[in-house]
C-alpha cells in the first residue's frame, strides 16, 4: 500500500549534562516503531541527533538509519547556562546543516519528534519554519507536575517544568499532529489550549514472544526494580518500602536495575545505609536487555513506586516476564493495566510493603497474579501500535 510517505525524519537531541547511561522508555518505543516503519512499510529513516549512540542503538535493533549529526552538547555547571548556550549552538548548527533531506517533490516528508523534550522539539520546530510543506508529528509522553510538588531537586524540577511549557508553546504553534499515550494527557492538553482535532491517542507495546523466549538466571531476587534512578521514579519510597518488607520477611533481597547520575547513586546508597539494608538491597546498575531481562524473569515481585509515568513500559516488561506488579495508583495505570496490577494509594508506604509481603508469602497468589498479568499484557503489541501510528500519520 502506498502511504505517500518517502522518508521520516526523527529528532533525538540530548545535552550531555542531561543524559545518563542507559536507554529510556521513549528510546525503546522509538526503536520498536521505526523498526516496523522501515522493515514492514519501507520508509527511509533519517536520524537528526547530537549523539551517535542513538543511531547505533537503532541499528542494533534492526533499523537502518541515515545519520545527520547536529552539534548541541556541551557541559555546563549552570542549568541556565546549559539551556542558553546549547540553544545557541543548536540554532547555529541548523543554519549550516544541509536541509536537502527535507525536500521531496511527489511524496510528503514526516518529521517525527519522539518526545516533548525541549532538545527534540527545537529541531522539529525549526524544520517546520524552514519547510512549511513537511508534516510535524509530535509525541508527548506525560506532563510534568507542578515543580514545587515534584520529588527531587527543586531547581531541576523548575527548569524541567518550564522547558516543557516552552516545548508545548512550539508544539501548539506548529505541530500538525500530536500523539499521546493515554487519555489523561489528552484532557490536560485540551485544558492547556491544544486543539482536540490535532490530538490522537496511541499506546506503547510489548514483544511478548521475546520475553517468552528469554531464559532465567541463577541470581534470583525477591523484589525487582527496573528504571532510571531518579526521585520521580520513587527511589526514596523504594528503600522505605523494602525496609517494611524486611521487617516481615528478614531474608528478602531487592535487586535494583537502572542507571542514573552519580549524585542519584550516591544518594541511594546513603538511603540504603541509613536503614541498615546493605545486605538486603543490591544495586545492579545499568544492564543491557540480555542481562537485565533474565534477572527480571527470575524475580518474584516487581516494585515500581514511580510518581509520574506516561504509560509504564517497565511494568509491561515485568508482566511479560510473569511477575506480579505493585505500583502507586497513578490514573494512567488504571487505564492501561486495568486490574492486572496491584495499585496502592500514592505515598502509603506501609500498605505498599504489606502487599509485597503478601505476595512473597503466598506462592499460589503470586503465581496466579503473574500468569494473569502475562496473558493480559499480550494485548499490547508493537505491530498494532506501529500500524495505528501510521494510520494517524497518513490521515
Amino acid at each position: 500500500m502506498d502511504y505517500g510517505i518517502k522518508r521520516i525524519i526523527v529528532t533525538a537531541l540530548v545535552p550531555k549534562a542531561a543524559r545518563h547511561k542507559g536507554k529510556t522508555g521513549g528510546i525503546s518505543r522509538l526503536a520498536e516503531i521505526l523498526k516496523r516503519f522501515h522493515n514492514q512499510y519501507g520508509f527511509n529513516i533519517v536520524l537528526v541527533s547530537s549523539e551517535r549512540i542513538y543511531a547505533d542503538y537503532l541499528n542494533e535493533n534492526g533499523v537502518s538509519v541515515e545519520f545527520k549529526f547536529v552539534k548541541s552538547s556541551l557541559k555546563f555547571k549552570s542549568l541556565l547556562g546549559l539551556c542558553i548556550k546549547s540553544t545557541l549552538i543548536l540554532i547555529k548548527s541548523f543554519f549550516v546543516l544541509n536541509l536537502d533531506f527535507l525536500e521531496s517533490k511527489n511524496e510528503k516528508v514526516i518529521v517525527y519528534a519522539s518526545s516533548d523534550l525541549f532538545w527534540e522539539v527545537i529541531p522539529a520546530f525549526f524544520f517546520k519554519i524552514k519547510k512549511k510543506k513537511i508534516e510535524w508529528i509530535q509525541v508527548i509522553h506525560h506532563i510534568y507536575p507542578d515543580w514545587k510538588r515534584r520529588p527531587g531537586k527543586k531547581i531541576e524540577s523548575f527548569f524541567g517544568f518550564y522547558l516543557q511549557r516552552l516545548s508545548f508553546w512550539m508544539i501548539r504553534k506548529k505541530a500538525d499532529k500530536i500523539i499521546i499515550l493515554n487519555s489523561v494527557v489528552k484532557k490536560d492538553l485540551m485544558i492547556m489550549g491544544f486543539p482536540e482535532n490535532k490530538i490522537f491517542v496511541s499506546s506503547n507495546g510489548i514483544d511478548a514472544g521475546y520475553f517468552e523466549n528469554t531464559g532465567k538466571t541463577e541470581s534470583a531476587y525477591d523484589g525487582i526494580f527496573l528504571g532510571r534512578l531518579s526521585h520521580s521514579k520513587g527511589i526514596v519510597d523504594l528503600i522505605e518500602i523494602w525496609d517494611g518488607v524486611c521487617q516481615e520477611v528478614p531474608e528478602a533481597k531487592l535487586g535494583i536495575i537502572g542507571g542514573g547520575s552519580s549524585e542519584a547513586k550516591s544518594f541511594l546508597k546513603k538511603k540504603i545505609n541509613s536503614f541498615g539494608l546493605e545486605k538486603k538491597v543490591v544495586l545492579l546498575g545499568f544492564l543491557g536487555d540480555k542481562k537485565a531481562y533474565p534477572i527480571l524473569k527470575s524475580g518474584k515481585v516487581f516494585l515500581f513506586p514511580s510518581h509520574e509515568e506516561g504509560w509504564g513500559i517497565a511494568i509491561a516488561e515485568a508482566m511479560a516476564c510473569g511477575l506480579p506488579v505493585v505500583s502507586w495508583d497513578l490514573p494512567v495505570f488504571k487505564e492501561i493495566f486495568e486490574n492486572y496490577t496491584v495499585q496502592i494509594k500514592e505515598n502509603d508506604i506501609r500498605l505498599f510493603s504489606k502487599k509485597v509481603v503478601e505476595l512473597l508469602k503466598h506462592d499460589t497468589l503470586r503465581e496466579k497474579a503473574g500468569m494473569d498479568g502475562k496473558e493480559f499484557i499480550k494485548k499490547y503489541s508493537w505491530d498494532s501500535v506501529a500500524a495505528k501510528e501510521l494510520e494517524i500519520i497518513s490521515l
